[in-house]
């Protein structure tokens, strides 16, 4: 049986360490609408909801755990090549114009520009399943990363369709 994310996160001392156990992953994960709450629920044991005196470092904890897993998910069927373009992306968006630079010097544009078409359509599908999700803390989180993903994947768009339009049409 494999081991669920949220099994991760509980015996991961931090975010850090879930971080590298579930990049070792490579996507192969289950992210579904189960999965999503028991990572959420598993979350809350670590760091419970306060409606007092919120502890905003937890919260914006939570919005990178959900952002992270979903990206990595997202890139789980595209090329080692392009995984290591997106993650530095998304990690920095105030350097993806250099990225795109750095990335079309040696990589593939047409790779770069299919790829992103199939991130984007990875991102939507993952919508549709935390849309899914029953309103509360856990759907807030999930949906808190998704923005960001969805704002930076906006970025990406822009810089990518200077370099080709028709590239990006769907």
């Amino acid at each position: 049986m494999e081991i669920s994310l949220a099994d991760i996160f509980r015996i991961q001392p931090d975010l850090q360490s879930f971080c590298q156990e579930v990049l070792r992953l490579e996507g192969h994960f289950v992210l579904g609408r189960e999965e999503m709450e028991l990572l959420g629920q598993a979350y809350f044991e670590k760091y419970p909801e306060k409606y007092v005196q919120r502890n905003m470092n937890e919260v914006r904890l939570g919005y990178q755990l959900t952002r992270f897993c979903l990206l990595e998910k997202a890139l789980e069927n595209l090329p080692a090549e392009v995984k290591s373009f997106f993650r530095k992306a998304f990690d920095n968006p105030a350097a993806i114009s250099t990225e795109i630079e750095n990335f079309l010097k040696s990589g593939d544009r047409a790779l770069l520009f299919s790829s992103f078409v199939k991130l984007k359509t990875s991102l939507e599908e993952l919508k549709a399943t935390v849309d899914e999700l029953p309103k509360g803390m856990i759907k807030e989180r999930f949906l808190g990363g998704l923005t960001t993903l969805f704002n930076v994947s906006y970025l990406l768009e822009m810089f990518l369709s200077k370099l080709n339009p028709e590239c990006l049409q769907d």
